[in-house]
């Protein structure tokens, strides 16, 4: 996944460090990083103005000639746009700026009336996409109208960086933003602050029922209605941020859902609640349903998949994909948020039968926290309220059957020495799981840990000694061979470990071939019909096909 070193910094307080060494530090927590690179802003000679007035241009109807203060006085700027009026803040690129794209900024005359510079779209200035009309500034950043005069760069994050990481299959508490921050603020002892999940309940009672007809596939199932919705695009800031982790803006309310999975983790999905209805049932389709997804295919369902459904038909591809009859669009007033815990291997079965990998599909695959299905669905109702308008409506439904409590693993100290070959007491094993959020019991020689249902990977001892590794730092354990009582290496061990070493300093290189390979090539190679080997396990897809 994409994440951003701003992104990171809403939730814990790094320190100044580069992106090089930050790179180091996921490293040595267990999380490659593919490719990082900095995000810069050559902006010099953009700044931040505010219109004063704007007025017809005397000899063109499509522009207008607009008054601009820029602190260090009023330049008159000719504009074609219409998005904005007279009071709005926007970027000015001065005579003398050249753009990101190339373009420099003169003063030119235009139908007898000088321009002293350009207001600025988000395309123009390569803040984003968007060229339609201009980056009016105080509508997503409030504070703006605060840095008349200022470089436009002193608004926009310093020291960006985006990095690219590899998470792997049994971590996917590390698929988001929050919890990367999480083992960061783990690795440099840091406060850890939570995403803001407080909304105004407000309005009559919602409607919304949920009937959960397979508890095995579906342990729980949180849906919130969020009325009086304005969709329409969302602030700049969570557009920039998406479009940097590789995720296209739709539109605010889509856009919110997109944001919060990236953010926390957990997917969810918004339904038009006028074309949903209030009944939510989630079962295994029947065989031969059909839906047509959001990306327009129609397929057809399978026995074993899982469906959510309205009253007579599957509305979405649990744990996949939404489907187009419940699609929010730019009527949309009102909808239901979803988040659910799916069981991973129903979720896995039914991408891979369909073709159809997601976003949600790979987070889900892997396991989500069930605990956390109310705070994601309040994560997008708080969003909502923040940038469409919403006010989500009284009650959280939450139809959770039977609660999934969190896993509790003794661990004696004795086994951290055994395994890492350091001796850690008690009091230092409890303070290095307990800055992974876990909770810690000393007792005598060991610890008792009651381990977040986020950490789906952490069931056994070992598992906990791995996580004392991690944050204790490898590179701080002793480096001995720890030698049993027999007489060293075998003789032919010793011979090919010369004949290796002899090789190498000759030049060669070594090389470890696949040895998974099909029937033909063992053919291929000389093996008559009857060798013993042709009769080995064969497999369907031999590796070097």
């Amino acid at each position: 996944m994409r994440v951003t070193l701003d992104w990171l910094r809403d939730f814990v307080d790094l320190p100044e460090v580069t992106p090089e060494e930050l790179v180091e530090v996921f490293e040595s927590l267990g999380l490659e990083v593919e490719a990082w690179e900095p995000i810069s802003y050559d902006l010099s000679g953009v700044v931040v103005g505010r219109v004063v007035e704007i007025r017809p241009h005397p000899d063109a109807d499509r522009v207008r000639v607009c008054t601009v203060d820029v602190g260090e006085g009023l330049r008159e700027i000719v504009c074609g746009a219409w998005n904005f009026e007279a009071g709005a803040v926007v970027p000015v690129a001065l005579p003398g700026a050249e753009l990101p794209g190339g373009l420099r900024i003169d003063r030119r005359t235009i139908r007898g009336v000088e321009s002293e510079g350009m207001i600025c779209s988000e395309a123009e200035l390569g803040l984003g996409e968007d060229e339609t009309g201009i980056l009016v500034l105080d509508r997503d950043y409030p504070w703006a109208g605060d840095h008349v005069g200022a470089p436009l760069q002193e608004l926009l994050p310093r020291n960006d960086a985006v990095f690219e990481i590899d998470v792997t299959p049994n971590r996917p508490d590390c698929m988001s933003v929050w919890g990367l921050a999480r083992e960061l603020a783990a690795y440099y002892d840091l406060e850890l602050r939570a995403p803001r999940t407080d909304v105004d309940e407000s309005g009559p009672p919602s409607a919304v029922t949920v009937h959960i007809e397979d508890p095995a596939g579906c342990p729980r199932f949180v849906a919130r209605e969020v009325r009086d919705l304005e969709v329409g695009p969302s602030p700049h800031w969570m557009r920039r941020r998406l479009q940097l982790a590789g995720v296209r803006p739709i539109s605010n309310v889509v856009d919110a859902s997109n944001y919060a999975m990236l953010e926390v983790g957990h997917p969810t999905h918004a339904f038009d609640l006028d074309r949903l209805g209030t009944t939510i049932v989630v079962r295994r389709a029947r065989p031969g349903e059909r839906i047509v997804t959001l990306d327009d295919v129609e397929r057809t369902l399978d026995g074993a998949d899982l469906v959510v459904a309205d009253a007579d038909r599957p509305v979405a591809v649990a744990g996949v994909m939404g489907g187009a009859d419940t699609e929010v669009g730019p009527e949309t007033t009102r909808v239901v948020v979803e988040a659910a815990y799916w069981d991973p291997p129903s979720v896995l079965m039914t991408s891979k039968r369909l073709g159809l990998r997601t976003e949600a599909s790979a987070r889900f695959e892997r396991g989500m926290d069930p605990n956390f299905c109310d705070r994601a669905a309040d994560r997008v109702a708080h969003l909502l309220q923040e940038i469409a308008g919403g006010r989500p409506a009284p009650p959280l439904v939450d139809a959770y059957p039977r609660p999934i409590e969190p896993k509790t693993v003794s661990l004696p100290a004795g086994e951290v020495e055994r395994v890492l070959g350091a001796a850690l007491d008690v009091g230092e094993i409890a303070t290095l799981l307990r800055r992974l959020h876990f909770d810690v019991i000393e007792e005598g020689a060991g610890v008792t840990v009651t381990v977040p249902t986020r950490r789906p990977d952490v069931t056994r001892p070992i598992d906990l000694v791995e996580e004392v590794a991690r944050l204790h730092g490898f590179e701080r354990l002793p480096e001995r061979l720890r030698l049993g009582t027999g007489a060293g290496l075998p003789a032919r061990e010793r011979l090919l470990r010369r004949i290796r070493e002899v090789l190498v300093g000759a030049g060669y290189h070594e090389i470890a071939s696949f040895s998974i390979v099909s029937h033909d090539d063992l053919v291929a190679l000389g093996l008559p019909e009857g060798n013993p080997v042709l009769d080995a396990v064969s497999v369907a897809n031999p590796l070097n096909e």
